[in-house]
């Protein structure tokens, strides 16, 4: 028995430590679809972009930090910049 709960775990722990399959599988289990994740957030313009600005200056701020690595810093700026670019639309 003590094979089973093993294999359980090695099984949730794998699972767990891909985010990127985990969100998706989720979402389709859930029965929600991109289409109506993307009507909540267009209800709601403001707060999103907010918090991507937020991120996005976290995202810089780590960034820039850090002595050296001017290619990194140049695309850092660059996503950022183009991010709010594509951004400016919604507003």
């Amino acid at each position: 028995m003590s094979g089973f709960y093993t294999v359980a775990i090695g099984a949730v722990a794998g699972f767990l430590t891909r985010p990127c399959c985990v969100v998706p599988a989720a979402m389709s289990i859930a029965g929600v679809g991109t289409a109506g994740l993307a009507q909540a957030v267009a209800a709601h313009p403001y707060p999103f972009f907010a918090a991507s600005a937020l991120m996005l200056g976290c995202s810089m701020w780590l960034t820039f930090r850090r002595p050296g690595g001017w290619f990194l810093k140049t695309l850092s700026a660059s996503a950022t910049l183009g991010a709010f670019y594509f951004s400016r639309g919604t507003f």
